[in-house]
């Protein structure tokens, strides 16, 4: 009997030295996931890429996400370009000016939509006092942006010119979200272009008052928003994109039915680093399922009159499969 556990056990060993040799991966091992370096904005924009990995939906696709802050799209698609990113979270301006400029660069993936009026949490903030109200208000004074020539400042811009306003006798300042409110308070600026969830804590002091809404109310259905990243990633690696998508849009339709309860606050708190009971105050947008290509050349045709566009782009050649 000892004879042929002795046989039994060499006969193990020969097959497990085969298998190395050969390549072949025993059940109990498993491959190392795919390590995809994203860039984020600490914004509720994002949520639904921290609930998947929260969730585990990544980690079932084999993708470990590995996420760096940045002020914006502006600035997180240069690091697309150098390499330092795999995918990057911008807005649809950055996308369509590093479009411009020759930029490989394709919309893998949504984001974030204004499909309701009730629904564009983002607005324009003032001091209580300030007396302002209209963009003709605000000429000669400073707006404050995350980052400028973005999606932000372009619909900042076109609210005061709608409101009666010369958008080009206004100062734009570059102001972090998690600082416009600071910002706002010091007078280092006049108004504020805020989002969730700093706009909601702002707002619930009064010493501070939301004058507009400039997304809906210039362009209602906007497509704000989207994951980006570059041909060549997809062409070289186009399983790992249609992973990272199908990973993200369950984490949209679970952010989207989980909206207010405390486990997704627990998860915006993790990334905003504000405190859990100020953030159960706050209303959250649902999240888009799919990108909007008509929208975005609406948004072309107001970068064409901001000057911030040479002429069209072609749109459709932008967005991958894989966002529709």
């Amino acid at each position: 009997m000892r004879n042929l556990r002795t046989i039994g056990l060499a006969c193990g060993l020969m097959a497990a030295t085969v298998a190395g040799v050969m390549g072949v991966t025993s059940p109990a091992q498993s491959a190392e996931p795919i390590k995809l370096r994203v860039s984020i904005i600490p914004i509720n924009d994002v949520t639904p890429l921290f609930s998947a990995i929260k969730q585990g939906y990544f980690a079932e696709e084999g993708i470990a996400i590995d996420t760096s802050p940045s002020a914006g799209g502006a600035t997180g698609i240069p690091g697309l370009v150098a390499g330092s990113f795999d995918i990057v979270y911008g807005n649809v301006v950055s996308m369509l000016l590093a479009a411009q400029q020759g930029i490989d660069i394709r919309v893998v993936a949504p984001g974030t939509k204004i499909e309701k009026v009730e629904n564009d949490t983002s607005a324009l903030v003032v001091r209580a006092d300030s007396g302002i109200k209209t963009g003709k208000d605000l000429e000669g004074k400073t707006v404050g942006v995350n980052t400028r020539n973005n999606v932000i400042w372009l619909y900042a811009r076109a609210w005061i010119k709608a409101t009666g306003g010369d958008p080009d006798k206004v100062t734009y300042k570059e102001i972090p979200h998690p600082q416009m409110e600071d910002a706002l308070r010091q007078k280092q600026v006049d108004a504020g272009y805020m989002v969730i969830p700093y706009v909601a804590l702002a707002t619930a002091k009064p010493e501070f008052a939301p004058i507009a809404h400039p997304y809906s109310a210039v362009q209602l259905g906007v497509d704000v928003g989207q994951y980006l990243t570059t041909s060549k990633f997809l062409k070289e690696h186009p399983e790992t994109a249609e992973k990272f998508v199908r990973a993200l849009r369950r984490g949209i339709e679970w952010y989207n039915a989980n909206r207010g309860k405390p486990e997704l606050l627990e998860i915006v708190s993790g990334f905003t680093r504000i405190n859990v009971d100020l953030l159960s105050k706050i209303e959250m947008s649902p999240s888009p399922m799919k990108v909007d290509p008509p929208q975005i050349e609406k948004t072309m045709k107001l970068m064409i009159e901001n000057k911030l566009l040479k002429g069209p782009i072609d749109v459709n050649a932008l967005v991958a499969k894989t966002a529709l």
